[in-house]
């Protein structure tokens, strides 16, 4: 499946427009404010933003809201409820093979779910929230997400028995792939987009990529000055080209077009801010 992160329908359809093919997979993120949004996504209505999308939903979703709970009781089993309530909403919406992107980049340091020195919490955290979904969705699938080159995650894996689909978040920095030489480097990593394709190979599953896309400046937040790539259609290219070797295992991948200001990742449409990309990925994909 290929897609890409959209808020609404008409982002989709301008997507597939700009590209000349279907989409047929959305990546969205639920509101972490509350438990009430969390399982009851896109309350008020607009849930019906994609009730006509003929695709598949990727939910992002914590482990608990901002702020609201802790890596410890989640491992006890005390959100269960709360997750068995998602999974009858799922079901409720005529959804219940819905892709859920659950913690997703928990390798790093900025969200409430870090692994941060706990793996083992972590491990036991997803557990109990795809166990308690389940029991209500059976169908449900769950992404067990890391973001590329940072900490090491596979002390956090928590298991072939829960875990669908194994995922990266990998962007064109940290370090940039300005030559082919080089994303073949990067890619190759241990947790680079390569690193997990055979993670995922020797684990029986397969792999996604939910956020993908272009850069257009470093994250000077993280001292990582020059490590952006811009408009960069090698990476473009390569990152096709690595889809296309590996579609056997393949369970999806969503470029990640936000145009937001001051946001780093840099967007392709409405506007866009890479010319030489847009015009590549438009003609591969």
């Amino acid at each position: 499946m290929s897609g890409v992160y959209a808020n609404n329908l008409t982002t989709v359809r301008n997507w597939e427009a700009l590209r000349g093919s279907p989409v047929d997979v959305v990546v969205t993120f639920a509101d972490r404010g509350s438990w009430e949004t969390i399982t009851h996504p896109w309350v008020g209505g607009s849930a019906e933003k994609f009730s006509t999308f003929n695709g598949t939903w990727v939910i992002s979703q914590p482990f608990y809201p901002t702020g609201q709970g802790s890596l410890s009781a989640c491992a006890s089993g005390a959100y269960n409820s709360h997750w068995a309530e998602f999974g009858r909403w799922l079901v409720s919406k005529g959804r219940p093979a819905t892709i859920i992107r659950l913690a997703w980049e928990f390798n790093g340091n900025w969200f409430d779910w870090s692994m941060r020195g706990n793996a083992s919490g972590y491990a036991s955290c997803f557990r109990q929230v795809v166990s308690a979904v389940r029991s209500t969705d059976p169908q449900a699938r769950f992404d067990w997400t890391v973001n590329a080159h940072s900490t090491s995650p596979w002390d956090a894996y928590p298991g072939d028995a829960y875990v669908d689909i194994i995922g990266i978040d990998s962007y064109d920095q940290w370090p940039a792939s300005t030559t082919e030489a080089k994303f073949d480097e990067q890619c190759n990593q241990a947790v680079g987009l390569c690193g997990i394709i055979r993670f995922a190979r020797q684990h029986g599953k397969q792999f996604s990529v939910p956020e993908w896309g272009l850069v257009g400046r470093s994250d000077t937040e993280a001292g990582r000055a020059g490590q952006a790539g811009g408009d960069n259609p090698v990476y473009i290219k390569k990152m096709y080209e690595t889809f296309r070797a590996n579609a056997d295992v393949l369970a999806y991948e969503a470029y990640f077009n936000d145009a937001r200001a001051g946001n780093v990742h840099s967007s392709l449409m409405n506007p866009n801010e890479n010319p030489n990309g847009a015009a590549t990925y438009a003609s591969l994909w």
